[in-house]
């Protein structure tokens, strides 16, 4: 269950992390490829501030359905200039542990800004007792309490924008890039819903708000890459790197595509 506060409870269910399964920077532009990018971590980038981000990349994470996972969130998540930030996905598999690996190819329109998280970790009260829900009745402030702890056992998160490191993401634990999320909320799909079916809560039903849920994580706003071929490549690493409880390892290659001339 998500409220256990038995780090070594939580650790083998890694669909808690963002990196996901869920989702770190000293300088103020980390790193650079031949466009894109990373956008200060106390910066506002395209309206919102990388916390609420972080909340926003979550709900879009928790509120998908297992009929059609999404590589890349929709457009218009938000308003005014956050319109066209889009989200990566992290790893969506179902399991207990172990080292994940994925190459993705997409293909996106000019002028995106992507958001992503390297590894995160979410908590709320929900949870399942066998077949029955399982509530338990922790504040905001607990539940923030409690992501922080299961943080610390998170020991690399790295990543490349076309070759290219970016600077600051040794420490896990110091990173600016490490966020806390705002308390938000999700509604899991009405069918399919990915709590129950890929991050080992069965017994939640679909079309269930739930709040307050929190996160902690390391996530990157990206600007706009130039029209071509990109490679973002990233791995968040749980417990100990030579044997890791967990370690997620995705490769996007991303196609850059021009936009026509009547702007689609």
């Amino acid at each position: 269950m998500k409220h256990q506060h038995t780090l070594s409870k939580l650790i083998p269910r890694p669909f808690r992390f963002g990196s996901t399964l869920a989702a770190l920077l000293l300088l103020a532009i980390a790193a650079s490829s031949s466009s894109g990018q990373v956008l200060p971590p106390n910066s506002h980038p395209y309206g919102y501030s990388y916390q609420e981000w972080s909340a926003k990349w979550w709900q879009w994470t928790l509120e998908q359905s297992t009929n059609h996972l999404e590589l890349v969130g929709a457009p218009n998540l938000c308003t005014g200039a956050g319109t066209t930030v889009r989200f990566l996905a992290g790893i969506y598999i179902p399991g207990s542990g172990g080292i994940s690996i994925e190459t993705r190819n997409i293909t996106i329109p000019s002028g995106t800004p992507l958001f992503f998280s390297i590894l995160s970790v979410w908590t709320d009260n929900s949870g399942c007792n066998g077949n029955d829900l399982a509530f338990t009745s922790l504040t905001a402030s607990e539940l923030a309490e409690e992501a922080a702890s299961i943080w610390t056992a998170v020991t690399s998160t790295t990543c490349t924008i076309d070759g290219v490191p970016v600077a600051g993401l040794s420490n896990p634990a110091t990173t600016r890039y490490l966020m806390a999320a705002p308390p938000f909320s999700y509604t899991t799909a009405a069918e399919g819903n990915v709590v129950a079916n890929l991050f080992g809560e069965p017994c939640i039903p679909g079309g269930l708000t739930i709040y307050p849920a929190v996160a902690d994580g390391v996530y990157l706003m990206l600007s706009p890459l130039s029209v071509g071929k990109h490679t973002i490549h990233f791995v968040g690493v749980v417990g100990p790197v030579s044997a890791p409880f967990v370690e997620d390892d995705i490769t996007y290659n991303i196609t850059v595509a021009p936009e026509h001339c009547d702007g689609k």
